[in-house]
């Protein structure tokens, strides 16, 4: 099954490593060096493991987690470790102090890791023979538990100079003005020196948390002591067999890919000697529950189909007296694989090594009478056709035998041919007796003639092996898989499969995924270039989905060994020749607990597998991809593998989440309050190019594995996923629960990921449900919308919530995360002033705008200035434009921006320093501009507040609306201005005939009384045009009841409002010299407005502290045996753990001093001046470093400036 790899490649450009990219990289002339061991933990997902820059996966286990699921104390493995086995060239060498007899010689080597393992090591006078880590990947200057490998997410890891590519610096994320921003490291602000060393290229994030290293070979000097060789013609000095090896880790933590974890090899030979023969293996140490003695129950088998090898518990239980910190109970353990994703292709052997031209070609599948023996082949008679196999370009060609004896050729190896006699077998074993597979499957060369080369019964059809018995009694048949795959059968032409021996550099896009639309990119690979190739229709090389760059074309090998043995210790990793033989292709081996394919019984057994013959030569890179996968059975990891395969055939191309949001958790009295910035809202997807951002999910847990809030289940009812306290949701119509394809509901098991509802972005949330003195973990995780087409097919992806506890209680978060313990502040606390309006400085606008703080820790004694920019908008059938601004921006008094050009969100304002503003929006739009309310005080008859209305206020004052004018194809502006009209006693001034406007149909120029004016800007009135039009014959010398005054501009070119006179009309008032009327209107922001605002930070007050003295006490209290505070150990660490006692609500700067009920002195404790947390812990020790003893203790609070003290009294239950 798979997702629309075709998608997941189709910005897959020229990224791949290939060899031909391992080359383009500087040649590493440092050597592996036992001095720069180093270790690294990933837990990107749902598994966490610690590994070294060694090759060592799950070790140490003192510094991290070992192959754990869901939890740290999880474990599944003892060790896993690479081994690499080659057959150096063959040729007369010393055997120790012997020189060359003048006989060829045929020796193996096999290169471990230095793993810490029973029968594990080698090397002479201390030694090591194993691979080493090459100095440089890393800052070798952080000496920090679990940081010793460049990982992608910690930025403090990485190397001041990559050595593969020395002329790298860090580049990215410059803003607007060119300067490169800075990385946030545990609060700390830093600039990186280098770029991320990505996989697909220089500062790419792949994976949510990738690693990266390097070793080699350079410490294992036995071929060079006991036989003088040497690997690299260039360099005499060099030791081993010049084999680096490039490693990556990979996690992404999308619930799709949560439970596998991938690691991806790159072997180069940098030498100048060849191997003709090699093989990758890995050895599995097995440990189920990874403490003692939980490695005597293990089982273990293998799925040569899936190139997948697995491990369980037998008994699926995990004693609580070996491992009591196994979640959630010791009957909750799983599976664990081991799988082959990637190994070298072998394009030439006839053989569908990897089992993907089923379905698609012509090829025969292997059958048992493909492989007789030597007694049941018939001879060769004249007239049969034979393949012969072309030495130097594996053309074949057929041969017909004639009658007399003949040699023939092939492969540059003579075959004697006697028709009637010649009998010739490849490939068989014997099923009655034990015998292992023949040489003739495994010596490179086609023996039967048939054009196939190295056709092996055990890897390519059948897996069988039978135990030990003394004939003519039969043994036990132990392992028995029938798995055959096709072959092209040259001698009926072979033709019509274009995935059998499938080549990365053939020239033919041999799965047929090369799309016209997407990949006609040239070959560089990337559009717009217009390079060799770009846009001519037909494949080049270097074009995604084509040759190098797509993975599927490639015949690889796969899964072609494996040997389970017992006990553990029963390998001796030092001996090649032993380690060659378990690594031969086809070597298939279980101990005798295993019958008929199934476990018998649980044992102290470990694994070791492979996958060879493939030549590594001189110069070349053959590369390995192993993933790590994890389920609650057999089923369930055959589903995580087969997600393996698709991130795989995708080039390790998933779908990404958005940026991580940068989170600022701040504890509080009785609550924490979380914020975050808006990167992740702009991020687009680099697999998709697309702007997918969908919202944000708030997790919490009292344990750093979020234990409490993984409760999401599947349709198997199997938690495997998270539950957000909050979700804040995109407000567009996507919400509720995503809805799968059929496709991802079978490989998720249905389950459900929510969209949410439609409630709209928020940046902050406070969460009082929390208890003071107690730690809480949260995570802010932004998610994306996946995409349900079924041409697509992707799942929602989420950021990781990386947290961690290392053996001495330190915590470690990313940049989304956080673990936060809320108090109370000092007493005397005075918290910083908040929900002031602030200053209009300059400007029209009637809105009201405030500050609220949010985060008293990051407040400053400053003066900040608000300022907006103009945005025009016309609202149809208006004419003109009305300025209103749609974001503003801050700054403090160098000039500096801290906000800038952010919209207005009422309720969800951009946190800086922090305090955050919240703007009435409401008059943010031209619809709502309107007349401002009258304001008039009956009891002083004036007008206040700058509002609408008579100057004098009367009973009897005219009464009046205003309105927008709207005709059938114009209407008036609804400008945010504000008129005056002043009257006189004599009607010499006139209204307008605003013919610009209304053409010949405008109203007569009348006498009147008034003038009018635009007092927007008060100290500047400008006297405008205005139009009349008397509908009602009341009092036509002046205004009346009916009137409509329609304002203008100074020009008359522009109109706006209608003010109508409404009511009855009156002669009691008519407006006279001295009489003035205000029309004002509601004024949104513009770029005219401007603002400030004064924040200030908590303080201390020393007599307020002195009122709040009695409010000191001592949480718990009593104390028995253990409380909620306290922290539970690390997954690594055994022992009481931490105890520990609160005492709450001191002022600042106090002590408190804590006595027995005799008096004498136990301990003094310090408060360190703090003003947002008024707490000191006791680890209830004496100030000797002791143990308390049970029983009632008496302290006193005294206080730095005050006399009065506080005294109580405390009891340690037992």
């Amino acid at each position: 099954m798979k997702i629309s790899i075709k998608y997941y490649l189709l910005f897959a450009f020229l990224f791949l490593l290939s060899s031909s990219d391992i080359l383009a990289q500087l040649r590493i002339t440092e050597r592996g060096n036992p001095n720069f061991r180093k270790v690294g933990v990933h837990r990107g997902n749902q598994v966490r493991t610690v590994f070294s820059n060694y090759g060592v996966i799950a070790q140490p286990g003192a510094e991290g987690p070992r192959g754990a699921w869901k939890y740290d104390a999880n474990g599944y493995v003892g060790d896993v470790s690479p081994v690499v086995g080659i057959r150096l060239p063959i040729r007369d060498y010393y055997r120790g102090a012997v020189p060359p007899d003048g006989v060829n010689d045929t020796l193996y080597s096999v290169i471990i890791t230095p793993v810490d393992r029973p029968g594990g090591g080698e090397g002479g006078g201390g030694k090591s023979y194993t691979f080493e880590p090459i100095p440089g990947f890393a800052d070798i200057s952080l000496n920090e538990t679990g940081k010793g490998v460049a990982m992608s997410h910690l930025p403090e890891t990485w190397p001041q100079q990559w050595p593969d590519y020395p002329d790298w610096y860090y580049s990215v994320d410059k803003n607007e003005d060119g300067i490169v921003d800075p990385i946030i490291i545990d609060g700390v602000v830093k600039t990186p020196a280098v770029d991320w060393n990505g996989y697909l290229g220089r500062g790419q994030f792949n994976g949510d948390q990738e690693s990266y290293f390097w070793m080699d070979d350079n410490n294992d000097e036995e071929n060079f002591l006991q036989n003088q060789f040497l690997p690299d013609a260039n360099d005499p000095t060099r030791r081993g067999h010049a084999l680096q090896v490039s490693v990556r880790g990979f996690q992404w933590s999308s619930f799709v890919a949560q439970d596998v974890m991938f690691w991806l090899y790159n072997i180069k030979n940098d030498g100048t000697e060849s191997y003709d023969q090699a093989a990758f293996g890995t050895l599995i140490g097995t440990y189920v529950g990874v403490e003692d003695p939980e490695w005597n129950d293990d089982a273990s088998f293998f799925n040569v189909r899936e190139s997948i090898t697995y491990t369980w518990d037998f008994d699926k239980y995990i004693n609580p007296a070996a491992n009591p910190q196994w979640l959630p109970n010791p009957t909750q353990v799983g599976y664990i694989a081991y799988a082959f994703l990637e190994s070298p292709g072998n394009g030439y052997d006839g053989i569908d090594n990897d089992g993907d031209n089923s379905g698609i070609g012509t090829g025969n599948y292997f059958a048992e009478t493909d492989f007789p023996s030597i007694t049941e082949v018939p001879a060769i008679s004249s007239g049969d056709n034979l393949i012969l196999i072309d030495k130097n370009t594996f053309e074949r060609s057929s041969f017909t035998v004639p009658n007399d004896t003949v040699t023939v050729v092939s492969m540059g190896v003579p075959f004697f041919i006697q028709p009637g006699v010649t009998k010739l077998v490849e490939g068989n074993i014997d099923l009655i007796t034990t015998n292992p597979i023949g040489t003739t499957a495994r010596d490179g060369i086609d023996n039967d003639l048939d054009g196939l080369i190295d056709e092996n019964y055990q890897v390519h059809y059948r897996q069988f092996k039978k135990s030990a018995a003394t004939p003519p009694a039969q043994g036990i048949v132990l392992i028995d898989t029938l798995a055959p795959v096709q072959y092209r059968d040259y001698l009926a032409g072979g033709n019509g499969n274009p995935l059998i021996d499938e080549k990365r550099d053939d020239g033919i896009d041999n799965d047929a995924d090369w799309d016209i639309d997407f990949d006609d990119n040239g070959a560089d690979g990337k559009p717009g270039t217009f390079d060799i190739g770009e846009g001519d229709g037909i494949p080049t090389p270097g074009e995604s989905n084509f040759d190098a760059t797509d993975v599927n074309e490639s015949d690889q090998i796969g899964l072609t060994s494996f040997q389970y043995f017992v006990p553990a210790g029963s390998i001796t990793m030092s001996d090649d020749p032993n380690m060659w033989t378990r690594l031969l292709p086809g070597y298939f081996d279980v101990p005798s607990s295993i019958v008929n394919n199934v476990a018998t019984r649980g044992e102290d057994g470990d694994f070791l597998y492979g996958s060879g013959y493939f030549p590594l030569l001189a110069g070349r890179t053959e590369r390995f991809s192993l993933a790590l996968v994890f389920g609650a059975n057999y089923d369930a990891v055959i589903k995580t593998k087969q997600v393996a395969q698709i991130i795989y055939d995708a080039n390790y191309r998933f779908q990404i989440p958005p940026e991580k949001p940068t989170l600022t958790a701040v504890p509080e009295n009785g609550k924490v309050t979380l914020y975050w910035d808006r990167l992740a809202e702009e991020s687009v997807d680099p697999t998709t190019r697309v702007q997918d951002f969908e919202g944000y999910k708030i997790y919490k847990g009292t344990d750093p594995d979020f234990s409490d809030a993984f409760l999401l289940t599947n349709v198997k009812g199997e938690k495997k996923a998270y539950l957000p306290i909050a979700q804040f949701d995109l407000i567009n119509g996507i919400k509720g629960v995503f809805p799968s394809s059929a496709e991802l509901n079978d490989i998720l098991d249905a389950l459900p990921f929510d969209l949410g509802t439609d409630n709209g972005i928020q940046n902050y949330y406070v969460d009082t449900d929390v208890q003071n003195g107690r730690t809480y973990y949260y995570a802010v995780v932004a998610y994306d919308r996946g995409d349900p087409d079924p041409s697509k097919n992707f799942y929602p992806a989420e950021n990781t919530k990386f947290l961690s506890k290392d053996a001495l209680g330190r915590i470690s978060t990313d940049i989304n995360t956080a673990a936060v313990t809320p108090s109370a502040p000092v007493a005397g606390y005075v918290p910083p002033p908040s929900g002031i309006e602030l200053s209009l400085v300059s400007g029209p606008t009637t809105v009201k705008t405030y500050f609220e703080v949010v985060d008293p820790y990051a407040i400053l004694n400053e003066t900040y200035t608000v300022s907006f920019n103009d945005s025009f908008r016309i609202t149809p059938p208006e004419i003109k434009p009305v300025s209103i601004s749609t974001n503003y921006s801050v700054q403090d008094p160098a000039g500096t921006y801290l906000v800038k050009e952010q919209p207005f969100d009422p309720d969800n304002g951009v946190i800086f320093n922090g305090v955050r503003l919240s703007f009435d929006s409401t008059f943010q739009k031209t619809l709502n501009i309107r007349l401002k309310t009258a304001g008039t005080n009956k009891e002083q008859g004036t007008l206040f507040n700058d509002s609408t209305g008579w100057s004098i206020y009367r009973p009897k004052n005219l009464k009046f609306t205003a309105d927008q004018v709207v005709l059938a194809n114009i209407a008036g502006t609804r400008f945010p201005r504000d008129y005056m009209l002043t009257f006189s006693n004599t009607y010499s001034d006139s209204s307008n005939k605003l013919t610009a406007i209304f053409g010949n149909s405008a109203p007569p120029a009348k006498l009147v009384n008034f003038r009018a004016y635009d007092i927007t800007d008060r100290n500047n009135p400008i006297r405008v045009q205005f139009g009349i039009v008397e509908t009602k014959p009341f009092r036509r010398d002046t205004l009346s009841f009916g009137d409509n005054l329609i304002f203008s501009d100074q020009t008359g070119t522009d109109f706006s409002w209608r003010i109508t006179i409404a009511g009855a009309d009156s002669s009691e008032f008519v407006p006279v010299g001295g009489d003035t009327l205000f029309v004002r209107f509601l004024k949104p922001i513009s770029g005219d407005d401007k603002f400030e605002f004064t924040t200030t930070k908590a303080s201390y007050d020393l007599n307020t502290a002195k009122e709040q003295l009695e409010l000191v006490k001592a949480v718990p209290n009593p104390y028995i045996v253990a409380n909620v505070f306290e922290e539970p150990l690390p997954p690594t660490v055994r022992g009481r753990g931490e105890r520990v006692v609160y005492f709450i609500n001191l002022p600042a700067k106090s002590k408190v001093h804590i006595y027995t009920s005799s008096g004498s002195h136990v301990q003094s404790l310090e408060h360190d001046g703090n003003l947002n947390n008024g707490s000191v812990e006791w680890d209830l020790r004496t100030k000797e470093g002791l143990d308390i003893a049970y029983g009632v203790y008496f302290y006193v609070v005294e206080v730095e400036g005050l006399s009065e003290k506080k005294t109580g009294k405390l009891a340690i239950i037992k």
